[in-house]
């Protein structure tokens, strides 16, 4: 093994500009896998993550108005693949006329109005659960109305009744400000009796201003709904299950399809092409040592005249693959490692997230892959020693 290891070593020294150029030449290919992968690792399965499990995707909208009694909501909560489903009023009543900072003269006009309660994917984990007379703003309204949690927002609801125009006007609760990333647009997450209180005002001329909140039956049935699916895989058979009942909805990510897609076949993607560039590797890797063993054929010849055992000279091509291979693997490593520090150092200040990163797992399959690969690259080589004997020194005289 010594005496091998020797020989190989000497002649990749001998031949030093060719095997610089060899591990430089892995170097190249390997490095822009490898930056790929660590991104793959870091910004890109963030990203896509991001977007899949963004409750806002899971959301299933009613096309049209309907009518949903309690039953149907009943059913709705009581399926395995239902994370969220309340009632929710028409749309054209979804919406204030006008929001005031009770505490200030800042104000924001056509507001709409989303329904809400305890479990709502939008809110969980991002701003309170609202309550009667407590409401959750978005970031953008919250910024317009300059408001915080534990201020007060005055609602205006206007109507027309017979030409005459209504007013009424409350004082609600602040209890949390929902980010922009849940929800980007300004908007007025509210409990159900407060919406149901908005609706029946304007429909209903009995009811005046000054008692517009007062507790209310609720309706028989409502024209709409809210509802998220527990998993984005679970919108298309979710959907299919109401289209059965005839109710239609669609999707808010008209994309999930293909989200889940991409997700799924991301990693295969990125396995496809580095087993091409393997492959292309690997046969570079076994013709250029296959020229060696042709260049030395004399060198090989005599080594097997004064008495060098056949399994040791095979030794000489093996281990001169694993030493290029390795030392290309080690420099590529050196070089991604060093760049995936610099750009994370970069992004950390603005982003605050990993921009690309390299497991350890990504290290040890490398170095697997790239052992295996020296190997089986050398094998070629080897059955050509293999067919050098002793006398083809003595034939070239």
């Amino acid at each position: 093994m010594k005496q091998a290891l020797m020989i190989a070593w000497r002649e990749m020294r001998h031949e030093w500009l060719a095997s610089l150029c060899f591990v430089a030449a892995l170097a190249g290919g390997l490095a822009p896998l490898l930056v790929v992968l660590s991104l793959k690792n870091g910004v890109i399965e963030a990203m896509v993550d991001r977007l899949v499990e963004d409750p806002a995707n899971r959301e299933l909208i009613a096309v049209g108005a309907g009518r949903h009694d309690a039953a149907f909501f009943e059913l709705l909560r009581q399926r395995p693949d239902v994370a969220f489903a309340m009632p929710a009023t028409r749309s054209i009543n979804a919406q204030a006329n006008a929001l005031r900072n009770s505490a200030g003269r800042e104000t924001a006009r056509a507001v709409t109005l989303i329904g809400s309660g305890e479990g709502d994917p939008l809110l969980a984990g991002a701003a309170p659960f609202v309550a009667p007379g407590g409401v959750v703003l978005s970031e953008t309204l919250a910024k317009a109305l300059q408001l915080q949690a534990g201020g007060q927002v005055e609602i205006l609801i206007a109507r027309d009744i017979d030409g005459r125009q209504e007013a009424a006007r409350a004082d609600l609760e602040v209890l949390g400000v929902l980010p922009a990333v849940r929800y980007p647009r300004a908007a007025l997450f509210l409990a159900l009796p407060d919406l149901l209180a908005v609706e029946m005002f304007r429909d209903d001329p009995a009811i005046t201003p000054a008692d517009w909140r007062s507790p209310r039956a609720e309706p028989d049935s409502y024209a709409s709904f809210r509802l998220y699916a527990r998993r984005l895989e679970d919108l298309t058979p979710l959907a299919a299950a109401l289209r059965a009942q005839g109710v239609e909805t669609r999707p808010r990510a008209q994309n999930a399809e293909l989200l889940l897609g991409f997700r799924d076949t991301l990693g295969l993607l990125y396995a496809l092409i580095a087993a091409l560039a393997v492959a292309g590797f690997w046969a570079a890797m076994a013709a250029n040592l296959r020229a060696m063993v042709a260049r030395q054929r004399v060198a090989f010849s005599l080594l097997s005249l004064i008495g060098m055992a056949n399994r040791r000279r095979r030794l000489v091509p093996m281990l001169q693959s694993l030493i290029l291979v390795m030392a290309g693997i080690v420099l590529t490593l050196a070089l991604v490692l060093g760049l995936d520090l610099a750009v994370n150092r970069l992004f950390e200040s603005t982003t605050g997230e990993t921009v690309a990163r390299l497991r350890l797992c990504d290290i040890g399959v490398t170095l697997l892959l790239g052992i295996v690969t020296a190997v089986t690259a050398a094998l070629w080589a080897v059955r050509a020693i293999d067919r050098i004997g002793a006398e083809d020194v003595l034939r070239e005289g």
